[in-house]
């Protein structure tokens, strides 16, 4: 029974990001005629974008008029970033973009987080998952110190890498204006184990994160099959690394699954099979933050979910929308 509701079908409409090839010349802010061909871009569902600019710089100058957290200059102490840097009002440094095409004309983009962690019940009339979407290279999510991961106050932010979230837990002054969450909303600490190489996952949703770094872009997701045509949409986002899990996975849309909410599930998952034409699950992982009062699965290809589960048995499972585990395959 197909229950895709007409919001969850805008939510993710507006945060469609065109699919550019590499060789195109067209960089990051032209647009092509066949956008809407699934067909002309063949490699849009497995190109993942390499992030080729440093997100900070800490010239000695810097280090002595401003400090430094960890090769990024900070603005708490000085107040003004250098041309081609930008304040990040939490982390109190000078970030600059995840990517930037030295192209003319090219544009720039930069890796952000917007995280819900609970069921979305706590808003008056909730009828759907709440919209939530996590950083799509591996980083984690630089959030502000006040959020509680509401829907009202989402975990939101722009994406750090692990070893930033680490010094400026100790750095002097103090930043106590962040708060560096995994796309569960648990702290990062100490970071994702260093363990093993990075393994061989579906191109599609490949993995990420932890062993498997933080330099490269999610593929886009294709995106149609109700109203429209499947074609390249939105970014995925890289989430289940965690402070036990050494590696992530490019997880689909802007939704997730929540216990206790099979017909959002139902619709959220549906969204997904359309758009890859095989079946979806939801990947649930453990621990979360209170899984007393909710627990939240990411939107991932069936196949895939099994996968990331025989690498960690012990701390995630995958479940269909009613919450029931999946049958074997």
């Amino acid at each position: 029974m197909l229950r895709v509701s007409l919001m969850g079908i805008v939510l993710l409409a507006a945060c469609a990001d065109p699919y550019y090839p590499p060789d195109s010349g067209c960089g990051l802010t032209c647009r092509d005629a066949n956008i809407r061909d699934a067909g002309t871009f063949a490699d849009a569902y497995t190109y993942r974008l390499p992030l080729t600019r440093p997100l900070g710089e800490c010239l000695p100058e810097d280090e002595a008029e401003c400090g430094c957290i960890d090769g990024f200059r900070r603005y708490d102490t000085c107040g003004w970033c250098p041309t081609g840097f930008y304040p990040d009002e939490y982390a109190g440094v000078c970030r600059g973009p995840d990517y930037w095409d030295p192209n003319p004309g090219g544009g720039t983009w930069v890796d952000g987080c917007d995280v819900v962690i609970t069921d979305g019940m706590e808003r008056d009339g909730a009828t759907q998952n709440p919209y939530t979407t996590y950083c799509a290279t591996g980083k984690v999510c630089g959030a502000s110190a006040d959020a509680d991961g509401t829907v009202f106050k989402p975990l939101g932010g722009r994406c750090f890498p692990v070893s930033f979230c680490q010094a400026a837990a100790v750095a002097d002054p103090p930043v106590p204006t962040l708060h560096c969450v995994y796309s569960d909303g648990t702290d990062v600490i100490d970071g994702p184990p260093a363990t093993g190489a990075c393994p061989v996952g579906d191109p599609r949703q490949p993995y990420c994160g932890g062993v498997c770094g933080d330099d490269q872009r999610c593929p886009l997701q294709p995106f149609g099959g109700f109203i429209t045509p499947v074609a390249p949409g939105f970014l995925g986002s890289c989430v289940g690394f965690s402070e036990s899990r050494a590696l992530g996975v490019c997880a689909y849309g802007n939704q997730r699954c929540s216990r206790g909410n099979t017909g959002p599930n139902e619709g959220t998952l549906q969204v997904c099979e359309l758009g890859y034409g095989e079946p979806c699950a939801c990947l649930v992982t453990h621990p979360q933050l209170d899984e007393s009062r909710w627990l939240q699965g990411y939107v991932v290809l069936a196949s895939v979910c099994r996968d990331y589960q025989l690498h960690f048995p012990g701390s995630s499972e995958c479940v269909d929308a009613a919450w029931n585990p999946l049958p074997s395959p």
